[in-house]
């Protein structure tokens, strides 16, 4: 496992954080999460609305189970819309560590932006949950890069604590059209070049593009059980002539390196010049296994900038 440093957590932090936007179920998840601490990692992505709490209780049930809090380094996510306002922070924060049974989170982050509130406003809720002892570290998911620069620079300017981590989706598959309503890539020249400039965090949601760099039979498949049920497949989101090429290209270097294209994609994602952590969602441990393959690769600034067709 690959670890980051990030003032204001005293443990050290997987590079790789699970998701556990899929686990609604205490038997089925609790063997994959005892699986991702015997592997060294040690982060948990959690959110107020995945299944309507429902996750975070399950996670709390079993991490009171193993009694292990003080070994995991927890994300929580809040203030998704439509209760995306800055009172909501610190009331759904409250009940998110009640159901994982924690008196304090690693990290905090709102789940998105309303550009009907200044930045400061949200900002000074964040400090809040900071100066009640809530969480040491704080981040936005799904804003722009000016809505970030602004709240990072007004807090600096009124001595709050800043901005400590963007998470919006990046993929090396740039997404074409939202995921949902409301979220943004950080696959942009201006966000990209921001973060090496200033040295933030990035924690990458859909960091392998939901299954776009895996096979086409198997993308093909996917997409006909997720018609049934949902329509977050890949191809919706990810499928352009430009992403075709970057699979192509994903695919000759993953030759190169004996690997799949799909561990490639998130060596993309791990290999920036600046702090970058990926959330990844296995469902079962032998998708975990096959996914940690991606932290042998070791990608250089020219591969890099050339599998995102920076470079020819």
């Amino acid at each position: 496992m690959d670890f980051l440093s990030i003032k204001g957590i005293d443990k050290k932090v997987s590079k790789l954080a699970i998701g556990n936007d899929n686990q609604p179920d205490y038997e089925r998840a609790a063997p994959v999460w005892d699986h991702w601490i015997e592997t060294g990692a040690n982060v948990f992505d959690n959110s107020y609305v995945y299944k309507d709490g429902l996750s975070e209780k399950v996670l709390g049930q079993w991490i009171k189970k193993r009694n292990n809090s003080d070994d995991l380094v927890i994300i929580a996510k809040g203030a998704h819309t439509p209760d995306c306002f800055p009172n909501k922070i610190k009331e759904q924060l409250e009940i998110s560590m009640e159901r994982m049974h924690v008196s304090k989170v690693d990290i905090y982050i709102m789940h998105r932006d309303n550009l009907d509130i200044p930045e400061s406003e949200f900002v000074d809720s964040l400090n809040e949950v900071i100066e009640l002892g809530y969480t040491n570290v704080i981040g936005v998911s799904n804003w722009s890069l000016d809505r970030f620069h602004k709240a990072d620079t007004w807090a600096k300017k009124s001595n709050k604590h800043g901005l400590d981590i963007l998470n919006n989706n990046l993929s090396l598959a740039k997404m074409i059209k939202p995921l949902w309503p409301g979220c943004i890539t950080a696959n942009d020249p201006k966000i990209l070049n921001y973060l090496r400039e200033n040295q933030k965090i990035h924690l990458a949601w859909s960091s392998q593009a939901r299954g776009f760099f895996l096979k086409d039979e198997i993308i093909n498949h996917n997409e006909k059980v997720l018609n049934e049920y949902d329509d977050s497949g890949p191809l919706r989101y990810f499928d352009c002539e430009e992403n075709r090429t970057r699979k192509k290209r994903a695919q000759d270097l993953a030759h190169k390196y004996d690997v799949e294209p799909h561990h490639i994609a998130a060596a993309w994602v791990l290999n920036q010049d600046f702090p970058s952590l990926a959330i990844i969602g296995p469902r079962k441990i032998s998708e975990t296994s096959n996914s940690l393959k991606c932290l042998d690769l070791k990608l250089d600034k020219d591969e890099i900038s050339w599998l995102n067709l920076e470079t020819d």
